[in-house]
């Protein structure tokens, strides 16, 4: 696998109407300048609007999280890791960082990739799915009860034989990926935590509409994005990729 480390993060507004100048923010600004770092292999961001709302499922799901944002780093890794991080921290003092005024961040924390996944349709190697045009995913962040243990790798058998190639055989969907917890993101806005050593990310790339394909997704793969004694499902729900200029999901509900 190319990518060697991710971040993801996980952000709710106090504000409802700055969804436009955060997402400006965002993809103009903040987007382009990580993209650009030589250690960066991607960075994407999806956008729970409201009609994803009523699919969103697990512990957090009260939490009303709007938009998850999540970067894939190449190696050397530790050096891509830290330019990414000092440049996060420049952009304060570039006076680039306005969104810290109005947002609430829950880091998930940097994570290692474990699988990745291509359906034969989408014809690319499981590498380049992320890059690849889509229009939106289903994010699993969830915990395993007891990480390391046999009935762990039992789980994780079944997800990787059963679950995963029903999925990929599903119309619409490019990819599906996981990855486990590495270490936490502390600094980022918001505190990291306790120890999350069982946290688990899945990551379907959809071509199909991520709303339409959730019950779909739900028949082929039971018990995908719900809890059991052997995980514990933190938040997981249909996201919407996020078009350039394209920020008007929450207007109506602005008030």
């Amino acid at each position: 696998m190319i990518a060697r480390r991710c971040f993801l993060t996980l952000t709710r507004l106090d504000d409802p109407a700055r969804h436009r100048e955060y997402n400006s923010w965002h993809q103009l600004d903040h987007l382009p300048e990580n993209l650009a770092l030589p250690g960066v292999l991607w960075g994407d961001r999806w956008v729970c609007a409201p009609d994803c709302a009523p699919f969103v499922v697990g512990e957090e799901a009260s939490a009303g999280y709007q938009y998850a944002v999540m970067y894939w780093f190449r190696d050397p890794v530790e050096r891509a890791v830290q330019d990414w991080a000092e440049l996060n921290q420049r952009a304060i003092w570039w006076g680039r960082r306005p969104e810290l005024a109005y947002t609430h961040r829950r880091p998930v924390g940097y994570l290692t990739p474990v699988l990745a996944h291509s359906a034969a349709a989408a014809l690319v190697a499981p590498d380049a799915v992320p890059m690849r045009p889509h229009r939106g995913v289903h994010l699993t962040v969830s915990r395993l009860a007891a990480p390391g243990s046999a009935s762990a790798v039992s789980w994780m058998a079944r997800y990787e034989r059963e679950l995963v190639p029903a999925l990929l055989d599903l119309p619409g969907v490019a990819g599906v990926s996981s990855y486990s917890f590495h270490s936490a993101g502390a600094g980022f806005g918001a505190a990291s935590g306790a120890d999350d050593s069982g946290v688990l990310v899945r990551l379907v790339h959809l071509e199909g509409d991520p709303v339409e394909a959730t019950p779909a997704l739900r028949r082929a793969a039971p018990g995908w994005d719900m809890s059991s004694s052997q995980e514990q499902v933190l938040f997981a729900s249909p996201m919407r990729a996020i078009a350039p200029w394209r920020w008007d999901w929450f207007e109506a509900t602005d008030g």
